[in-house]
């Protein structure tokens, strides 16, 4: 047997016996310590494992971003496209809506001449006739005063329909405004005739409206009876 007397001799003991180095190891590091590289080993396994997975899902992620871009791009596209389409339809619903208040207008006018010897009736009048444009620009050449307004002259011998009719023997006029939907912009456009004709031809004049409906602040106007209404049934727009 060995005899160890000095550190050297212990040392060197150690180092010709495995076994004793192995058990002395375990003495003083205990089995806890002894497995720390095996699983390190197995920690440094798994952590490359880890780093081969994310380096594929770093390439899937970059495809599916690739796919996500172009995605984006075509929906863009298809955005600008609709939005290029929808500007189309509105356009074109706007010169439709345009047009159907322009047709409807016109016939409003168209009724409203038809409907003159109704009119004047249902004002307590006889109808008589209805005057032509030309009539309605001489009688604004006999008043030479400059303080009527161009654009009122102008709205005044574009009057609707302005019709002569009887009332007791004595000559009366009717300035009649027509629309679909009648508003105080007619109203005041026949108020403002009928004043024109007064002043032209100094006989009585009187204001009326033919529409089909009317705005609601239409109605004290026409409850008052400074503006007769006369309605256009819904009927009348009918197909045949």
């Amino acid at each position: 047997m060995a005899t160890i007397n000095s550190q050297e001799d212990f040392l060197r003991v150690l180092s010709e016996n495995p076994e004793w180095r192995a058990a002395v190891r375990a003495q003083i590091l205990g089995d806890e310590l002894l497995q720390l590289p095996a699983k390190f080993d197995a920690f440094v396994e798994r952590i490359d494992g880890f780093i081969e997975e994310q380096k594929r899902f770093n390439e899937e992620q970059k495809g599916f971003n690739a796919e996500i871009r172009t995605f984006v791009a075509k929906m863009s596209v298809f955005v600008d496209e609709q939005q290029e389409l929808n500007a189309r339809i509105d356009a074109r619903l706007n010169r439709l809506t345009h047009d159907s208040a322009q047709l409807r207008g016109w016939l409003a006018r168209t009724s409203a001449a038809e409907f003159a010897p109704l009119v004047a009736m249902n004002m307590g009048m006889v109808y008589v006739r209805n005057l032509e444009r030309a009539e309605l620009a001489r009688m604004s050449q006999v008043d030479v005063a400059s303080d009527i307004a161009k654009n009122e002259l102008a709205s005044f011998l574009y009057a609707d329909v302005v019709i002569e009719a009887e009332l007791e023997g004595s000559t009366h006029y009717i300035a009649v405004e027509a629309s679909y939907t009648a508003d105080h912009r007619d109203t005041d456009r026949a108020l403002r005739n009928a004043r024109f004709l007064t002043r032209f031809t100094g006989v009585p004049a009187h204001a009326a409206i033919v529409s089909v409906r009317n705005d609601r602040e239409l109605d004290d106007t026409v409850q008052e009876g400074s503006v007769y209404w006369q309605p256009i049934p819904d009927h009348y727009w009918e197909p045949d």
